[in-house]
């Protein structure tokens, strides 16, 4: 599964089983571990913004036809969402950011994510 078919069907999930708001940023890999370097600088500030403090984000012009121009999101709920080949977890940016700040490995492993996650996409 690429990530964009990953993306579609988080959406989906989302809507139809989750139906919370939040912060996603999603990660996907084909190994047994995602390495830390993959959730970007700016990835972590926005989602540490948006649980902790407060992330407007201005929807860009492209031609399509958006739902609106900007949003605003406030002391929400926000996670990195990670597809391994067994499974798909979602970790709440503070858990991943303390798994990554103390762990002697420079790769979340799947098994880790498992004992962290806040929720399971299936």
């Amino acid at each position: 599964m690429k990530e964009k078919d990953f993306q579609s069907y988080f959406n989906k999930w989302l809507k139809a089983v989750h139906r919370q708001t939040g912060l996603f940023e999603l990660k996907q890999t084909k190994t047994s571990s995602l390495p830390y370097s993959a959730l970007a600088l700016h990835q972590e500030q926005a989602l540490l913004q948006a649980k902790h403090g407060t992330l407007v984000f201005k929807i860009p012009d492209c031609g399509y036809q958006n739902p609106a121009d900007c949003f605003s999101l406030s002391g929400v709920p926000a996670f990195v969402v990670v597809k391994f080949p067994e499974g798909s977890y979602g970790i709440d940016i503070d858990d991943f950011i303390r798994q990554r700040d103390s762990s002697d490995r420079k790769s979340l492993t799947e098994d880790e994510a498992r004992v962290i996650h806040s929720f399971e996409v299936k």
